[in-house]
């Protein structure tokens, strides 16, 4: 389980945060709501704290682990017809990718 900052608690000259587990597939809110509201938090975190501190550090490798775990959960999903077609049959031209 990938943890995600929920909220700072305030103690004097320290910043600690609670960590809350992310609810597993078909309960709670998507893994791509996740990303948005952890992207907005460690813009958040950055533009307070700065930079370069530690706060800002930890917000963005959370970032960076949930969509680490949305490419693995794409890999993982079965083609559907379709991709199976193109994948036997590269030059249909279904297959066909351009460069516009």
């Amino acid at each position: 389980m990938t943890p995600v900052v929920a909220d700072g608690l305030q103690k004097p000259g320290i910043q600690f945060y609670r960590w809350v587990g992310i609810p597993s597939q078909g309960e709670g809110i998507s893994l791509e709501a996740q990303i948005d509201e952890a992207i907005a938090s460690a813009r958040a975190i950055t533009a307070a704290k700065g930079e370069t501190s530690r706060e800002s550090a930890v917000a963005w490798d959370i970032v960076e682990e949930l969509l680490s775990a949305a490419a693995h959960k794409r890999e993982k999903e079965p083609k559907n017809a379709f991709e199976r077609y193109c994948d036997e049959h590269p030059s249909a031209s279904e297959a066909l990718m351009y460069d516009l």
